[in-house]
């Protein structure tokens, strides 16, 4: 917010030296003295006294040395302060996620909102309890949380939260490493039944097979997934409030807009 060049100034004040205080702050001693020399000539004031040991502050070069650190501390003080109050201003999304419901395309996501200066912050409380227990109950969405990743189950969770479809996730089994069918490049299953929590950790160390999808291969690193021979794809994309938020619309807007960056590393 300061001039450049009195920060400078202030550098050399410091370091004695024109060439130490361009080592500072990463610039050549030719740049340094240049800003010295234009300095001093918009201010038209001499600033130091230089010698071959080094230059030293005149009476007015010590007088604006005093003043100009108090300037650029109460500068840096402002930045800060309107800052604070940028962020303040900024609307809150809760981000659920978990082994089962983890947030794979939305960090991309809040990453690169971030970096686009889209006026939201972001916050991933501690849900596991929830849910972990969620047996389909999607209460929390809107009060505790304001969006999931997960895969659409539209007979279970029907008319319970709306749904944002990302892409559609193929179907595989995991197995743990020592599994007889973990060198397979597919296979076929002809029945199956349903799995929890449970059961997943105990195929790591259980020669269970449970049907998974390619997409949360990432939950379960102890475990090989093998893709499954069928036709058969789940939609995976983002849960939410039936009455969302308008936070909750402006980062689906802005997804909606981004949506082939941020799932290309999902889908092959």
């Amino acid at each position: 917010m300061y001039v450049q060049q009195l920060e400078t100034f202030i550098r050399v004040a410091e370091e004695g030296s024109f060439g130490w205080a361009a080592n500072t702050l990463f610039i050549s001693t030719p740049a340094v003295v240049q800003q010295i020399s234009l300095f001093e000539e918009h201010c038209g004031v001499t600033l130091f006294k230089r010698s071959n040991r080094g230059v030293q502050l005149t009476p007015t070069g010590q007088a604006l040395y005093e003043d100009g650190k108090k300037i650029i501390a109460l500068s840096n003080q402002a930045l800060a302060r309107a800052q604070q109050i940028e962020e303040d201003s900024k609307e809150t999304l809760q981000i659920g996620t978990f082994p089962i419901f983890r947030a794979r395309v939305l960090i991309d996501a809040m990453t690169m909102a971030r970096e686009d200066g889209l006026p939201l912050k972001f916050e991933i409380p501690n849900l596991v309890a929830e849910l972990s227990q969620m047996n389909n109950n999607f209460d929390l969405l809107g009060q505790k949380c304001d969006l999931l990743e997960a895969i659409y189950c539209d007979i279970a969770w029907q008319g319970q939260y709306q749904f944002y479809e990302l892409f559609q996730t193929p179907l595989g089994v995991a197995v743990n490493h020592h599994h007889p069918l973990a060198g397979q490049t597919s296979v076929t299953i002809h029945d199956a039944e349903t799995i929890g929590q449970d059961t997943i950790a105990l195929s790591e160390v259980q020669p269970y097979i449970f049907i998974t999808q390619k997409i949360f291969q990432d939950n379960h690193p102890n475990l090989v997934t093998i893709p499954l021979e069928t036709p058969y794809t789940l939609p995976y994309g983002l849960i939410y409030s039936n009455t969302p938020s308008q936070p909750v619309r402006d980062l689906l807007a802005y997804i909606d807009d981004h949506r082939e960056a941020l799932i290309k590393k999902w889908v092959s």
